[in-house]
């Protein structure tokens, strides 16, 4: 998460934006998790697992990185280091393509 959080802060401020979702803990652990750990950037809840059916969640954690319009372009799962610099420059890659 701490790499997920670098990346957000990274591009604050630019048209992106990453959400979490947290699948089957209700909101009182959530909650207390993200302070316990300074989170930033939203979380949402899927207490039903609903939400990870219907999008075919087979790991967590699992990643989507949808455009601006709504299209998945990436998927990964299983943990990574999101604020690399190869991760950063797909982002601009993606930021600069809606120019």
């Amino acid at each position: 998460m701490p790499s997920l959080e670098r990346l957000h802060n990274h591009f604050k401020g630019k048209p992106f934006a990453y959400l979490a979702v947290n699948v089957g803990e209700g909101k009182e652990t959530v909650e207390r998790f993200v302070r316990s750990r300074g989170l930033t950037f939203k979380v949402l809840l899927d207490e039903d697992g609903g939400v990870a059916a219907r999008y075919g969640v087979r790991s967590h954690p699992m990643k989507f990185l949808i455009d601006a319009e709504g299209d998945l372009v990436g998927l990964a799962m299983g943990y990574r280091e999101w604020d690399t610099e190869e991760m950063k420059s797909v982002i601009r890659q993606l930021l600069a393509s809606r120019d």
